[in-house]
């Protein structure tokens, strides 16, 4: 029993020794928080909204937003991560212009798609103000909330997606409101679409043409982008849309030239090959269209959710000062080799601009641990043949024979189950079983470190010891791209650093799906199956953060099990280091959520009152507990559609 002696002697020394910035390192929060997370010496995450030695304690924000009646789980939005963003991006830019020598400019264009709720474009809008921020729509609702929105100087409103004629009648009259429309052809029927309703309107109309380069993306979503990509024009069809503009003398109306090769683009090569690409079409066209004037280079900027500065799927081996020279090169070189005039710049880079300034704060309310290795083992309920074979493994399990064991146990193991089914023992024999055989699976996890190579069914075993976390949200709702596409989004305690988290966990939501768990966490390595977490000690509430989760998950996520949208508060620092509580935006109700699928609530009480008049008269139940549980029916109709704890 050498090893469980030294493993608890290290443990000890490891939990003395144990501080803030090494729980920075195991979670890797100074990676992946780009400079807006931390923990301080309290051993609190802390949010730095604006980079400039404001810093928010997560931990007593939490607190205080729940002593106002606002339960978790809650989106915590810091808009002041918003305005640091967009003050960021511009500034790369500007920095690789000046660096360069570029003779235009840029400006940054914001996808509502992105975040479409409402309170998070205005604080985009109002951050993009100075940078004169453009707004990409892609499709009638979206353009339909941005007409009313996007009164930025110089901001131009770039109208994609598929458009009918209502779509386009509607961005030619936002001309008359002081806006710019940009129509992007994306489709060749769209081109003769916009001219004969223009023509009907008696309106003047800017367009650009979406390309379809065939060079790709890549990470994730690669296979969006290339020949197959859903949008864009060919070149064949660029060139026809050239010549039908050219018959109708509407030459120039041609203003800009986009493509797009992909959302979370994890390495620079594949942005520098479809530049080339595009940069080539751009200065091809500018001789055909002379007042193209704008080259949109799209999105594709990705985020390093786990921090590793890689090509991994949720990372990206480029900075953004990187991202920016290469694009600003690339194009200044095009246009001066091709001698013709460089185009203004702009990006759409949406989910660099909205991710990190949503943090998702979870309570964990239960547990289910798995068994932890031990030095000794119950004796069996019985004298069963196998119940003493199973104890003798336990018993005699050392260094020298753990894998063979490992090999016999797991045969043994199928052989119980058999037994059992054949009435050949009993259930409390069944379940020392059980526990004899987890016990003996932890004591060969314990023992396989001290071997000098782990064979590969050795090193899974941890994953078996991981604990469940339940934590008071559903996946479906808060983190749907973690569930559909396994986006890695980095997720820690947001207190209680100061301590070492001693426990192996996976997060289980509190949907009834199995789907419903998070079980890929980030790691500067790898991807981890579990993720440190410190053991629940029932003095306080528990608060698991998950962040950078400001892009697409909140449009993206739907209503499985009927569980709506979370509570959400936008805090702001003030000057003095103050915390105001600038809007708080409530989760939905069973009502709301149950409205969303048709369900009328009024006729849900009256046919619910019905089914009580039937009981009484059946005298199933008398007439206090009918009114009580029609109050309670209609109370719960107005509650928060997670757990009260």
């Amino acid at each position: 029993m050498r090893f469980f002696a030294a493993q608890l002697e290290e443990d000890r020394q490891q939990m003395e020794a144990w501080n803030a910035d090494k729980s920075a390192e195991l979670f890797g929060i100074r990676n992946w928080g780009s400079g807006y997370f931390d923990i301080n010496s309290s051993g609190n995450v802390v949010v730095r909204p604006e980079k400039n030695g404001l810093e928010i304690d997560l931990a007593n924000l939490v607190a205080r937003i729940v002593e106002r009646g606002i339960e978790a789980p809650i989106l915590i939005r810091f808009d002041g991560i918003l305005r640091s963003r967009v003050r960021t991006l511009k500034a790369a830019f500007d920095e690789a212009i000046d660096e360069l020598g570029y003779s235009n400019n840029y400006f940054p264009a914001y996808p509502i798609k992105v975040n479409q709720q409402s309170h998070v474009v205005d604080s985009i809008i109002s951050a993009g103000r100075e940078v004169s921020l453009s707004l990409e729509v892609g499709s009638k609702p979206e353009l339909l909330a941005v007409l009313a929105l996007q009164n930025i100087p110089n901001g131009l409103i770039l109208c994609n997606g598929y458009k009918d004629r209502e779509y386009i009648e509607l961005a030619l009259m936002a001309q008359k409101l002081g806006r710019r429309p940009m129509i992007i052809i994306e489709r060749l029927a769209e081109l003769e679409l916009v001219l004969e309703t223009a023509n009907d309107m008696n309106e003047q109309f800017e367009i650009g043409f979406r390309m379809k380069p065939v060079g790709r993306g890549a990470g994730k979503w690669e296979s969006s982008s290339g020949d197959t990509a859903k949008f864009g024009l060919s070149t064949p069809e660029i060139i026809e849309a050239v010549n039908i503009l050219r018959r109708c003398e509407k030459l120039d109306s041609v203003k800009l030239l986009h493509f797009h090769i992909g959302s979370q683009i994890t390495a620079i090569g594949a942005i520098k090959r479809a530049l080339k690409e595009a940069c080539r079409v751009f200065t091809e066209l500018r001789g055909m269209c002379p007042a193209l004037e704008f080259f949109d280079v799209g999105g594709g900027l990705a985020v390093d959710y786990d921090g590793s500065r890689t090509s991994f799927e949720s990372s990206a081996n480029y900075s953004l000062g990187e991202y920016a020279r290469d694009v600003v090169y690339a194009i200044q070189q095009a246009c001066e080799e091709a001698e013709v005039p460089a185009p203004c710049i702009i990006s759409e880079s949406g989910r660099a601009l909205v991710a990190h300034h949503s943090v998702l704060v979870t309570q964990i309310i239960d547990t289910a641990t798995k068994p932890t290795p031990t030095i000794a083992l119950d004796s069996p309920p019985s004298d069963h043949e196998t119940l003493a074979e199973l104890y003798e493994m336990f018993e005699e399990l050392s260094v020298k024979n753990c894998h063979e064991t490992l090999n016999d146990v797991l045969i043994l193991r199928e052989e119980l189950v058999s037994r059992f089914t054949q009435g050949d023992i009993n259930l409390e024999e069944r379940a020392y079983a059980d526990r004899a055989y987890w016990q003996i699976l932890a004591k060969i996890s314990g023992l396989a470190k001290e071997l000098s190579y782990v064979p590969e069914d050795l090193r899974q075993l941890d994953a078996q010891f991981c604990d469940t976390y339940y934590a008071n949200f559903s996946v479906f709702q808060s983190l749907p791209d973690s569930w559909a596409v396994g986006q890695l989004f980095p997720v820690m305690p947001i207190s209680k650093h100061k301590s070492k988290p001693t426990r192996r966990a996976v997060l289980a939501d509190i949907s009834c799906d199995s789907d419903g768990k998070v079980d890929r966490f980030v790691d500067q390595r790898s991807v981890k199956h579990y993720l440190q977490v410190h053991e629940l000690d029932g003095s306080e509430p528990y608060y698991m953060g998950i962040f950078l989760v400001g892009a697409y998950q909140e449009t993206l996520g739907d209503l499985h099990n009927l569980f709506g949208d979370t509570n959400a508060v936008h805090i702001e620092v003030r000057e003095d280091g103050s915390i105001s509580f600038d809007r708080v935006v409530r989760g939905d109700t069973v009502r709301d959520v149950l409205k969303y699928v048709e369900f009328n609530a009024k006729e849900l009480e009256e046919r619910l009152r019905l089914s009580l008049e039937q009981a009484l008269e059946e005298e199933k139940l008398t007439f206090e507990d009918s009114a009580r549980l029609q109050r309670a029916y209609r109370a719960a109709l107005d509650t928060y559609t997670y757990l009260k704890v």
